[in-house]
């Protein structure tokens, strides 16, 4: 139980780090517009709010600590 409790605390400090700072984004397509086989599509470029990654980051941490204080 302690080692997947670490590695999971870990992946989401990491991921929540990535996500508060800005770096991760994605990419998303819409089509506007669509006639016969012509096709209008935008993409915007979104970040996922930072309180998202705060909230990962609080969750990782205490999840690290729990597999910590977890008995060997």
């Amino acid at each position: 139980m302690r080692t997947p409790a670490l590695i999971v605390g870990i992946l989401l400090l990491i991921v929540g780090g990535l996500i508060s700072t800005g770096v991760l984004s994605f990419d998303r397509q819409e089509t506007v517009a669509k006639l016969g086989p012509l096709e209008i599509t935008t993409t915007d470029q979104k970040k996922p709010a930072p309180v998202v990654g705060y909230l990962l980051l609080g969750v990782g941490a205490l999840v690290l600590i729990v597999g910590l204080a977890g008995k060997k």
